[in-house]
């Protein structure tokens, strides 16, 4: 009877410590399934970041060559403006007649802070409207600030033009 007992002792030991065994496997296995379900939810969620980054990063390019394309079209016709206007301009008198000082001498000083703004160092000698020498006791004459007229709206509209391009990339992106 004591072996009896001693081998039932024995049989629910080692049936103890088999169960035990199989529930640490059964462990580990659950452990595997729940880490390979969250690696494959890492790589999932990776794989949507990258694909929005992507589409976010084509629409940014369109809009930019888009902008780029209206700058273009814009420039163009600013210059087809721009002949226009200096053909009419050389044919009027009164394009010769100097701008009064008060009026050239702000927009030259505001024409300087702009341009300081965006460039650092500015020749002293370099022709503000890029179209030959003033007329002798002018600082500008009508002529010339007409020729400055379309340029400076031209730049102003392609400004804008990008501007808006900004607002849509940012407003697509959100």
């Amino acid at each position: 009877m004591k072996i009896h007992l001693l081998l039932t002792g024995c049989a629910l030991a080692a049936a103890f410590g088999a169960g035990w065994s199989l529930q640490g496997i059964r462990w580990d296995a659950d452990v595997a399934v729940r880490d390979k379900q969250a690696s494959e939810l890492r790589q999932t969620q990776q794989q949507s970041i990258i694909a929005q980054q992507a589409f976010t990063f084509q629409r940014v390019n369109q809009i930019a060559a888009d902008a780029y394309q209206h700058s273009l079209s814009i420039k163009a016709d600013s210059d087809e403006k721009q002949i226009i206007y200096r053909t009419a301009v050389k044919r009027d008198p009164v394009g010769r007649q100097c701008v009064p000082d008060a009026v050239s001498g702000r927009l030259l000083d505001d024409a300087h802070r702009l341009r300081a703004r965006v460039v650092h160092r500015v020749a002293p000698d370099a022709d503000a409207a890029g179209h030959g020498a003033v007329t002798a006791g002018c600082r500008l004459t009508y002529a010339q600030a007409v020729y400055w007229i379309e340029p400076l709206l031209a730049a102003l509209e392609q400004a804008n033009s990008q501007l808006d391009a900004i607002r849509t990339a940012q407003a697509d992106r959100k």
